[in-house]
């Protein structure tokens, strides 16, 4: 409640990981432009041309509304606010008052130049790369003596640490550093599976809001380590009896690449297989199944399978996969990467590879990794986009989808009787 109620006009605010930040921030600045009223501008300043509030939110990147589902909280926010105008298509929302509550990103600052606002919002602060930020912000602060607010989780000593230690030795701002044990939002029982998830070094930063340097930015190091000493990379055979599903990636011009897996009734992943090519029609990608002894399940696809596409006669990817005979499809939708990495960590935890078929996708989990900033000297938080991020996505979307949906196997009996006599151990689980 202090921060939502602050009206200094610089504040950071440095918070955990999954608090809730962005969510509160919102409804900071929904409440801000339906009811803002300038008394803090004395004397002459009373007479110049009185604008109406606006609030401007920013992310790293544009994109980042869409991809986080941000925007989506954003709507459903604005929507109990009687008589607001949700205008989707600039990414706005204009309330009744006539105040405006501007979305956006700073990955191109030049557009917000000449413009002006009685708050901007950085959201992800360390993530903002943009050249020159103070020189187009501050400017749009300035008629209105308007509030700056700097938010984020730590990536390394970076802009928001510099902001934060600054913000103490400014009267006109404030500062908060609220790690996990301030908060009191997750449980004892989530805190513990995420010290179990994460290294030290991440637990710290991500939940103590630690800004001291963060590790080698490799994501899933750790976990496949672990399955590595543990002997969970072996020969993992397919088990008839139990259901088999597969998880995509989809590209175009970039990869698409599937994941083969299957889960016992124990809460064991066992991944068989991983394949991955480039372009190639989908029709492609439906022949190699086809190739396979597998009876499938269900297939896991990215929320953009949905899109429609002229080359296939104006039906989704998904008509034409079903046209094809990929069938059931399950939609998952499109979620935070934070989110997907951190439910990929917890499967890879109880999770089995089989060695020789799932060679190239270790090889590309073990490269997925952070953004590294050269110029701030930290990890941003988003991954980096290369050739292994499509094999990680693709992880992430089966993983995302079966624990999403709580898909339990049903054992074939007849079919695990009649398994060839080398998979009864597996058959045993």
């Amino acid at each position: 409640m202090p921060l939502l109620n602050d009206n200094k006009q610089l504040i950071v605010a440095v918070v955990h990981r999954r608090a809730g930040k962005s969510t509160a921030i919102v409804w900071r600045g929904l409440r801000k432009a339906l009811t803002w009223r300038r008394d803090h501008i004395e004397g002459k300043r009373r007479n110049l041309r009185i604008d109406t509030p606006r609030i401007v939110h920013v992310l790293p990147q544009q994109v980042m509304w869409a991809r986080t589902g941000l925007w989506d909280k954003l709507v459903n926010a604005a929507k109990s606010i009687e008589g607001a105008d949700i205008r989707k298509s600039e990414m706005r929302i204009v309330m009744p008052s006539g105040g405006v509550y501007q979305a956006g990103g700073m990955d191109n600052p030049d557009a917000w130049r000449g413009g002006y606002a009685d708050e901007v919002i950085e959201d992800e602060a360390d993530d903002v790369t943009a050249g020159g930020l103070d020189m187009v912000v501050e400017p749009m602060l300035s008629d209105y003596m308007g509030t700056r607010i700097k938010v984020g989780t730590p990536k390394g000593n970076g802009r928001l640490a510099d902001a934060y230690m600054a913000a103490g030795d400014d009267p006109d701002a404030s500062r908060y550093l609220l790690p996990w044990q301030e908060t009191g939002v997750l449980s004892i029982e989530q805190i513990n599976r995420l010290r179990k998830e994460l290294d030290e070094e991440e637990f710290a930063q991500e939940m103590e809001c630690s800004f001291t340097s963060p590790n080698s930015g490799a994501y899933f190091a750790k976990q496949l380590d672990e399955a590595e000493r543990g002997g969970r990379v072996c020969n993992v055979p397919y088990d008839p009896a139990l259901p088999l599903y597969t998880s995509w990636d989809l590209g175009i011009d970039d990869s698409t690449a599937i994941w083969f897996f299957q889960i016992t009734r124990s809460g064991e992943w066992r991944w068989l297989e991983y394949f991955e090519d480039s372009g190639a029609g989908l029709d492609h990608y439906v022949r190699h199944l086809k190739t396979k002894p597998y009876i499938y399940s269900k297939h896991y696809l990215p929320h953009d399978v949905e899109v429609r596409e002229l080359t296939n006669g104006g039906r989704s990817r998904r008509q034409f996969l079903n046209g094809l005979g990929v069938s059931p499809i399950q939609v998952v939708p499109a979620c935070n990467p934070a989110d997907r990495i951190a439910v990929s960590r917890t499967i890879l935890a109880r999770s089995w590879f089989n060695a020789a078929g799932c060679a190239r996708g270790l090889k590309s989990l073990r490269n997925y990794k952070r953004e590294w900033n050269e110029a701030a000297g930290v990890w941003r938080s988003n991954p980096v986009h290369d050739w292994s991020s499509h094999c990680a996505d693709a992880f992430g979307t089966g993983c995302q989808g079966a624990r999403e949906t709580g898909d339990k196997p049903k054992v074939n009996i007849k079919l695990a009787l009649s398994a060839p006599s080398g998979a009864g151990a597996w058959m045993a689980s």
